[in-house]
């Protein structure tokens, strides 16, 4: 398949104080081959200046492709991605939080195994390869790592992060999945169902992650954690839909 266009997937909820920074990061970003971006910004609900700052970026820029969609009401970021991926026309789509814990500049590592086609789904994972700029705390990575194994029991997979958000997907493929979890289920439950795909071809690269604490904004609590678990065992174990 000939990729000529990525489409990233923004979620947005009350990321004033970085939504600016990651957008400027996405549009300065140069994709291998020439391949364009579509930004797909789906503001959840925001209650700070989110809206207001993303209209602004909008505005002062007329050329590029961006689709913008709303949530009323807060939602969750699971049902923003999946707005976001009905929403998707590029051949392949990733996800990017809006805040700056991702480096856009390594969209290129996640597309090379599709551009070498090898690849139908990319992991980035943040335990493999490249050393973290600001490392995450301790009880979060043990989460993560116990998370990714018990995924891996149910998927018959060998991940390294599960958890991880840059996840680049064929957008038919993904856009052929019922998905249903509209939190930080996501995760799980989109690696369990790909796991089922036949001769689906899966890698991970290594990629850089600049972790920030709750006072800058992270969102992810214990009660996330115990959601992951209830969702690998629902998707893997009992493979629901």
């Amino acid at each position: 398949m000939k990729l000529t266009k990525l489409s990233i997937v923004i979620p947005v909820y009350n990321e004033a104080a970085t939504v600016r920074l990651i957008l400027d990061k996405i549009h300065a970003t140069k994709l291998i081959h020439n391949i364009e971006k579509e930004f797909i910004i789906v503001d959840d609900g925001s209650q700070d200046d989110s809206k207001k700052i993303v209209l602004k970026f909008i505005e002062e820029n007329p050329s590029l492709d961006i689709k913008y969609h709303e949530h009323s009401q807060n939602k969750g970021k699971g049902a923003s991605i999946q707005t976001g991926i009905s929403l998707a026309t590029g051949e392949y789509l990733i996800i990017q939080d809006a805040d700056l814990e991702y480096n856009p500049e390594e969209y290129n590592l996640l597309l090379k195994p599709v551009i070498d086609g090898v690849a139908d789904v990319v992991y980035g994972s943040r335990f493999t390869d490249k050393e973290s700029k600001r490392t995450s705390y301790f009880w979060h990575h043990v989460a993560n790592k116990f998370l990714t194994f018990l995924s891996n029991l149910f998927s018959n997979l060998k991940l390294t992060d599960m958890e991880t958000c840059y996840k680049l997907f064929n957008t038919k493929i993904i856009q052929s999945i019922k998905l249903t979890e509209k939190r930080f289920g996501f995760e799980p439950e989109i690696t369990a169902k790909i796991s089922r795909i036949k001769n689906l071809r899966l890698r991970e690269v290594g990629i850089s992650y600049n972790s920030r604490p709750y006072d800058e904004g992270k969102k992810i609590g214990w009660k996330d954690g115990v959601r992951a678990i209830y969702c690998i065992l629902k998707y893997g174990l009992f493979k629901m839909n």
